[in-house]
């Protein structure tokens, strides 16, 4: 089992029942009976942080192969393996994942081997709500260390509800290239005027004051009041000119583009497998292909490399692994609806080194 590099405490638990059997006859030693090898082991690991860092993880496998004679089929292997990663970053969920996956191959160390595969998966950080497939395919070994297998799978997908427009109405906007400005004024103070003018006058003079003028017709002049201060209270812009910016759409209809689909999947497979130093290291490394059947442009890559290093105690090994996933459903050069391929990164990397240990 790999160890978490976080400061916390960590639990392994590797546990081989009748470590007579493994997947691949070269991964590790077994004992050998009546011709068949069989190889069980559980992974278990926990850790957790509290105080000013919040953090939960919790991960467990389980695998299971047989390789061997199976009545008349020579040379079979049925393996299933399973793992669960349920991590929490104060309490916001930032892994969780599950997959179960069983594989039965006819011939399995022949130059060619027919397959038959069943994988059921999730994986809630990229809204992978479920994914199952199954299918038949054949590997065909090209050369010692290197083989490729192809499969035809059936797939059922169910992404998180996502709704996307297909109708909708364009609106034009505007950058505005002028104004004028205008403010509003609160008048704070006045002064009381009798004026002898001979002329009358209401309204503002060149020097902005107000003159008093005779309202009643008693050839009197009436009191009046000129403000002689005030403060600006709002002030804007009235714009008076503006050019075409561009346009925004008001969407009026949409379909759900997340929810369930099923379709036919291609999967592609190369494997290069080396052993080297006596057997001391093992070289592991899978690329997967898997485009849909009626658009190659909507695939998923993944590569994976594992490097298994023997050390003095053969029931103690160094084990690096090394995993990237692309999903061209989230890539915003593939996919046009770009709602969609903003949602979630298209890779996923990850990098473990840990010890195994085999009782």
């Amino acid at each position: 089992m790999m160890f978490n590099s976080m400061k916390t405490i960590i639990i392994i638990l590797l546990v081989s029942i009748m470590p007579i059997f493994g997947q691949d006859a070269d991964t590790t030693d077994y004992e050998e009976e009546a011709g068949n090898e069989m190889n069980t082991s559980v992974d278990i690991s926990y850790s957790q942080d509290k105080g000013n860092t919040d953090f939960l993880s919790l991960y467990y496998g389980f695998s299971f192969s047989v390789l061997g004679n199976v009545g008349p089929l020579t040379d079979t292997e049925f393996s299933i393996n399973f793992s669960r990663s349920d991590d929490k970053f104060d309490g916001e969920s930032f892994t969780d994942d599950q997959s179960l996956t069983s594989q039965f191959d006819l011939w399995a160390n022949q130059q060619i081997s027919p397959f038959l595969f069943f994988q059921n998966s999730f994986d809630k950080t990229i809204g992978l709500n479920n994914r199952i497939n199954y299918g038949v395919g054949a590997k065909l070994g090209l050369l010692k260390w290197l083989s490729v297998s192809y499969a035809l799978l059936y797939e059922t997908e169910e992404y998180e509800p996502f709704f996307g427009y297909t109708d909708s109405t364009a609106f034009d906007f505007y950058n505005y290239t002028d104004s004028t400005w205008w403010g509003e004024y609160s008048f704070t103070d006045s002064t009381n005027f009798y004026d002898d003018y001979y002329y009358y006058y209401y309204g503002l003079d060149e020097d902005d004051i107000d003159v008093a003028y005779d309202t009643d017709g008693d050839g009197e002049y009436d009191e009046f009041y000129v403000y002689t201060d005030s403060i600006l209270v709002y002030a804007d812009y009235y714009y008076t000119d503006s050019t075409l910016a561009g346009e925004y759409h008001v969407v009026t209809d949409s379909v759900n583009l997340g929810g369930e689909q099923k379709f036919w999947r291609h999967s592609i497979r190369p494997k290069i497998k080396l052993k080297l130093f006596d057997n001391n290291v093992v070289f592991d490394y899978r690329f997967y292909f898997k485009p849909k059947m009626d658009d190659w442009e909507d695939f998923l890559l993944e590569n994976e490399l594992k490097i298994t290093i023997a050390t003095f105690n053969e029931a103690v090994t160094i084990d690096f692994s090394y995993t990237d996933k692309y999903n061209s459903r989230y890539d915003p050069a593939r996919n046009t609806n770009k709602g969609i391929a903003n949602l979630y990164d298209m890779n996923d990397k990850n990098i473990t080194l840990g010890v195994s240990f085999m009782f």
